[in-house]
């Protein structure tokens, strides 16, 4: 920050300001003021005359440049009300499913695919192996993380034993049906998960929504905060290379398939030997 500091006046300076201000004063009382008090007058005419002679193309410019901003600023407003808007309905949806589904939630959250969000649900072959595997390795009384795999967690609410816990990481607010068992997660968010979840998980299966090293990338932080052991990795195949660097995975020569045939290669990854514990008609 630069300092501006006061300038030494000198005393000879001073005093000529000082007689200088004397006789103006001095030539304003015997008459001279007139012809000051004039002098301002045709000044302030002249700039009067100046305002009063602009063109009418100068007055058309300012108003066209009072309707472009106006324009602009128009449209932002309407965007974030557009998206304030959106955002209100996705809540008020999850609190009324919420408020519907109290009793029985896997009575309702049998949800479509949004594709908007990048989802694709598992076919009933994928399912099961994925949650036999779930079964297998959290036992009866572990923990299982599904990481932006609301099909998996659906399935393994039906055949889970009591005391399995299970909680499901997900961008899509439709599943806060579940209550506590939902946590919100955003992977541009990566390390915005709670702190007594954080290496909790038995297993951790993970799903990143987007086929992109940026998705994938921040997924895998995740993906480290919350196992304690084992990973399962489901995405696509050109993946590879990425997912071992990152999370020290390996393909599996099991294949995940989805209900609606997606047309990109998908593939499995695993921190174990998956392969020797899925049953041959399952691959």
């Amino acid at each position: 920050m630069t300092i501006v500091r006061n300038p030494v006046i000198s005393p000879d300076l001073l005093n000529f300001e000082v007689m200088s201000e004397v006789n103006v004063n001095e030539a304003y009382q015997e008459g001279n003021g007139a012809k000051i008090t004039s002098t301002s007058k045709e000044e302030i005419d002249q700039s009067e005359d100046v305002k009063e002679k602009r063109s009418p193309a100068a007055e058309d410019q300012d108003e066209e440049d009072d309707v472009q901003l106006s324009a602009f600023t128009m449209s932002a407003l309407q965007e974030f009300v557009s998206e304030q808007l959106e955002r209100e309905q996705r809540r008020q949806q999850a609190e009324q499913l919420a408020q519907d589904a109290a009793k029985d939630p896997d009575q309702l959250a049998d949800f479509e695919e949004d594709w908007q969000l990048s989802q694709f649900w598992y076919d009933d072959a994928t399912c099961r192996v994925l949650a036999s595997e779930a079964l297998r390795l959290a036992g009866p009384s572990g923990r299982v993380a599904c990481l932006s795999s609301p099909t998996l967690y659906r399935h393994l609410r039906k055949v889970r034993p009591p005391e399995l816990k299970l909680t499901l990481f997900e961008y899509d607010q439709r599943f806060s049906v579940f209550g506590p068992e939902f946590v919100l997660y955003d992977y541009r968010s990566p390390l915005d998960v709670p702190g007594d979840l954080r290496e909790q998980f038995d297993l951790v299966v993970a799903d990143p929504p987007f086929l992109s090293e940026e998705c994938l990338t921040k997924t895998a932080v995740t993906v480290r905060l919350l196992a304690k052991q084992h990973i399962l990795l489901c995405t696509g195949a050109q993946m590879a290379p990425l997912a071992g660097r990152l999370l020290g995975l390996h393909e599996c020569r099991f294949r995940p398939a989805h209900a609606n045939n997606l047309a990109n290669e998908f593939r499995c990854f695993a921190s174990y030997d998956l392969d020797s514990h899925v049953s041959k008609g399952t691959t």
